[in-house]
């Protein structure tokens, strides 16, 4: 397909995209909140009991929730509005009390405590999308948040289960092991327990299984693919590890293409990551767009100096941070010894293994074949290193873009000491080629 063909169809995407973005929030924003206001009231006991930032295996911040965050959801999804869903959709407003904390104001608000009426005032969160709202409002209506904590549970596990299944059956089971090596950095035990660490899990998983099911695979195909995933992370997601979404269908998508030359495998990396972040970029300006042009609201210097605060090299307490101090404190997350156990079974197992063969060394080929996997180990390394303030304050949660890192790195170890053809390549020889 010619340049500017894909260029005009993607931004035909990014048009539609918008469009039902907002038309999907005004739509959630008509629903009434009474029943979900008192699905919230029944969970006050679980926000009570777990606090704010609630570790679910002490000294562990990988284990370690945003109730906060989670919080914060539940009051958006919650708020009355003021009768125009379409101002509402714009504004994303809750309720929060003066001197109380966010699980608290929930609290609060949710089961009508009277007394405390005059603390409480409204405060609006303009600059990201809060598309989760088209998710989480519906369930609400059903589900309480303890419910939905075990709804998540059993989805994420049921699509884990799904991409590993077409992992075995697309390239071998052996590659099922560096999405295993991921999703332990992830710590699945915690992201169906924490909805603000739930929307890119979801997004990734679904990229992966698009990614693993497309039986016409070209260019094209694969940047639609990431454009449409920037595009959903930046409607969904609150800034957590967004990374994910565009690290792990790429990865898979590179071993599906191991009969790719360099050359090609560079492309495909470089125009899936340019594809992702312009649909990632347009998408979030998209909703600046819409505050300007349907309500009146310039977001513009609000998000500038945002950005400005977020990539800055200063932290919450005004210390001075550079890109190693900040990647360290991050990487730290993980120097626990189950981790450190794992990865060195891993690298154990990979050199006993190919000690125990006749295998040569890799060549000049096998390594050049490798770049695109370290491109994806590098990503959130850059990622981390330019969002500087934003990864040192919430490091505990922003590790998690290390999982890519993480599932790369395996990759491409296991790619270099055991090269050889995928069940893919065999099938697509059987039938004379599936690319078109």
């Amino acid at each position: 397909m010619k340049f500017s063909k894909v260029c005009w169809r993607s931004a035909v995407l990014v048009l539609i995209f918008i469009v039902i973005g907002i038309l999907l929030l005004t739509a959630v924003y008509a629903l009434p909140v009474g029943r979900m206001k008192s699905h919230v009231a029944e969970s006050d006991e679980l926000f009570n009991y777990e606090g704010v930032y609630p570790q679910i295996i002490q000294g562990y911040k990988s284990s370690q929730l945003d109730n906060y965050t989670d919080s914060l959801m539940y009051a958006t999804a919650i708020h009355p509005g003021s009768g125009h869903p379409l101002k509402d959709a714009i504004r994303n407003a809750r309720y929060q009390y003066q001197n109380t904390s966010q699980t608290q104001s929930l609290n609060d608000y949710a089961n009508d405590v009277t007394e405390k009426e005059e603390l409480r005032y409204e405060k609006t969160y303009f600059r990201y999308w809060h598309g989760y709202l088209v998710i989480l409002k519906p369930l609400l209506l059903l589900f309480n948040v303890s419910e939905i904590r075990m709804i998540n549970l059993v989805l994420q596990g049921g699509l884990l289960l799904l991409v590993l299944f077409l992992i075995r059956k697309r390239m071998g089971e052996r590659w099922q092991i560096p999405v295993l090596l991921m999703a332990a950095v992830l710590n699945p035990i915690v992201l169906p327990l924490s909805l603000q660490f739930s929307w890119v899990y979801y997004i990734a998983l679904a990229g992966s299984i698009m990614v693993l099911w497309m039986k016409k695979r070209n260019p094209s195909r694969y940047l639609f693919l990431f454009l449409s995933a920037g595009m959903l992370t930046s409607y969904l997601d609150l800034l957590t590890y967004p990374l994910i979404t565009l690290g792990l269908p790429l990865v898979l998508a590179l071993l599906l293409e191991n009969r790719m030359d360099w050359v090609g495998r560079l492309k495909l990396t470089f125009g899936a990551m340019i594809s992702w972040g312009a649909g990632y970029v347009a998408m979030w300006a998209g909703k600046w767009i819409c505050a300007w042009l349907l309500g009146g609201i310039n977001l513009f210097p609000e998000v500038w100096g945002k950005i400005l605060e977020r990539t800055s090299n200063v932290g919450e307490e005004q210390e001075s941070l550079n890109a190693f101090l900040v990647l360290g404190k991050n990487i730290q997350v993980l120097l626990k010894w189950p981790y450190l156990l794992l990865a060195a079974l891993f690298l154990g197992t990979c050199l006993f293994l190919w000690l125990r063969t006749d295998r040569k060394k890799p060549d000049r080929k096998e390594f050049l074949k490798g770049i695109p996997y370290l491109i994806c180990m590098a990503l959130p390394l850059a990622w981390i290193g330019i969002t500087t303030n934003h990864a040192w304050v919430h490091y505990w949660y922003t590790y998690r873009e290390l999982s890519v890192t993480v599932l790369a790195g395996a990759v491409w170890i296991m790619d270099l000491l055991f090269p050889q053809s995928y069940k893919t390549e065999q099938k697509e020889l059987r039938h004379g080629g599936e690319n078109g």
